[in-house]
């Protein structure tokens, strides 16, 4: 695989939200494949309302979701994307 180069412009408030969106980006990069991280980015341009229900819904760090969290998740997203 090649590394590149590229130029980007990027719109932040201030330096940290600058470097924030460049970690995240360079997270996304590192634990996705390259198809996961298109399809995210596909599934996020066209329905950016999803990224609030991530938020909604995601365990507090140092949580794990029990079975019945996921069916209640599962539920939410169904009465509200369906």
């Amino acid at each position: 695989m090649k590394t590149y180069k590229i130029s980007l412009d990027i719109k932040a408030t201030d330096k940290l939200q600058l470097v924030e969106k460049l970690q995240a980006f360079q997270d996304l990069q590192d634990y996705l494949s390259h198809e996961d991280l298109v399809t995210a980015t596909i599934v996020i341009t066209e329905h950016p309302e999803i990224v609030s229900f991530i938020k909604e819904v995601i365990p507090e760090e140092g949580n794990e979701l029990s079975l019945t969290d996921y069916i209640s998740i599962a539920k939410k997203a169904f009465e509200r994307f369906a």
